[in-house]
């Protein structure tokens, strides 16, 4: 008796829809969302003037928990005359906080 109780509880489990499935955070809008988010987050850490993400990110394992982007802009200091900057950002996707260090020499290459 047992045995058919769950037997019909893993049948009633896998006809419904969606209920055995991954949760929506896989979806294809909660990626794009979840890109967008690290993204700005970079973006405002950077501190660059017209600064903005080039290239495709780098997304580390989930156990990593990271993502990368790099971030070219203008240097606000006066003292360095808006020179042009490229940094790479490290974006956390727990705490979502993202950190950038400079990085002169990486570059994207065209496609």
């Amino acid at each position: 008796m047992r045995r058919l109780a769950r037997l019909t509880l893993v049948a009633a489990i896998v006809a419904v829809p969606g209920l055995a499935t991954p949760a929506a955070a896989s979806t294809d809008a909660a990626m794009a969302r979840g890109m967008a988010q690290a993204s700005r987050a970079c973006l405002k850490a950077s501190e660059l003037k017209n600064a903005a993400t080039v290239g495709e990110p780098i997304l580390f394992s989930d156990d990593a928990g990271k993502t990368a982007f790099l971030v070219t802009g203008r240097w606000r200091p006066a003292h360095m005359r808006k020179a042009r900057a490229t940094l790479l950002c490290l974006y956390d996707r727990s705490t979502r906080r993202a950190e950038t260090q400079e990085a002169p020499r990486w570059t994207v290459a065209p496609r």
